[in-house]
């Protein structure tokens, strides 16, 4: 894909290499992705805490923000939308003007926001999962079995990416042989400007693959939209037959299907590569594991 323009990646702030509290408090930016690159923010948000628990920061490379750390704060924002509205973005950054997209369902307060949940819960429900369950079995054992031994291979392309792309396609009903593209669009959806930049991306690039996701899956929406009888639950087919999303504009309808995505794509990669990382790094830990599996929370089954 070609790129007009490449993002520069932003400037340090120093604060990774601080002492959290050699920094004036008015300084402290808790949206620095510095610090969670680098495992140093727990400082910070300690004296935050200790010290100015809703923060007024000034200058961020998003702009002004405050942030909330205290567990009942949050609690009391969490609970009253009329006042701390999620409505149109629930990220620091402002949105794009000419590209506004809205995460789906989590920019939207009470009533709206619950039915619109509810039209895609049954897709993840237990009974739909434990319908799945083979099915996710029977895809991990072939990945595992099917890992070379005795070569390096890349484990988050091989596993972590093929096992949750996989089940995102089956969520979807997405067609097989090019789910391979949720994964492309999931990480568009969550990249910033360093990441684009080391893509060879721009903005740009972000934005049109965004709307190739869009046109896939209003074909799908078309396509599903009165056959809701007799069909597997997937996400597609739940949101096209339900009343409460017939009036969604293409951009939220694109929010919600990033929302879907990123969240059964990022976190999962993530835990699935984070894991065995963690794992490899504590021998104990994993030795444990191998001798004991019922430490696992389901009793080590499978």
């Amino acid at each position: 894909m070609s790129s007009t323009t490449i993002a520069v990646p932003t400037p340090s702030k120093g604060q990774a290499t601080a002492d959290p509290y050699s920094v004036p408090l008015e300084s402290i930016d808790v949206a620095d992705g510095e610090l969670f690159e680098t495992d140093t923010l727990w400082g910070y948000f300690e004296r935050l805490r200790k010290e100015d628990p809703v923060h007024y920061c000034a200058e961020s490379e998003f702009g002004p923000y405050w942030s909330v750390t205290k567990f009942d704060d949050i609690v009391e924002v969490e609970k009253n939308p009329e006042i701390y509205s999620s409505a149109h973005s629930i990220v620091v950054d402002d949105p794009d003007p000419e590209f506004p997209l809205e995460a789906g369902f989590i920019t939207m307060d009470g009533e709206r926001h619950t039915a619109h949940r509810k039209v895609v819960q049954p897709v993840t429900s237990p009974r739909n999962l434990n319908t799945l369950e083979p099915l996710i079995r029977e895809r991990v054992i072939e990945i595992l079995d099917n890992l070379p031994v005795g070569e390096t291979f890349d484990w988050v392309d091989r596993v972590s990416i093929e096992l949750t792309t996989g089940m995102l396609a089956t969520l979807f009903d997405f067609p097989w042989e090019e789910r391979r593209k949720l994964t492309f669009w999931s990480d568009m959806a969550t990249s910033g400007p360093d990441q684009l930049a080391a893509l060879g991306m721009s903005e740009k690039d972000r934005e049109d693959s965004l709307r190739e996701c869009l046109a896939v899956f209003t074909d799908l929406w078309k396509e599903r939209q009165g056959k809701e009888e007799g069909r597997r639950t997937d996400f597609v087919t739940a949101m096209a037959n339900a009343a409460a999303m017939q009036n969604l504009n293409p951009l939220e309808y694109l929010g919600t299907l990033i929302l879907l995505i990123v969240g059964g794509n990022d976190t999962t990669r993530n835990s699935l590569s984070g894991g065995v990382l963690a794992l490899n790094e504590t021998p104990a830990e994993d030795e444990k594991l191998r001798t004991g599996p019922g430490v696992l929370p389901d009793g080590g089954s499978g």
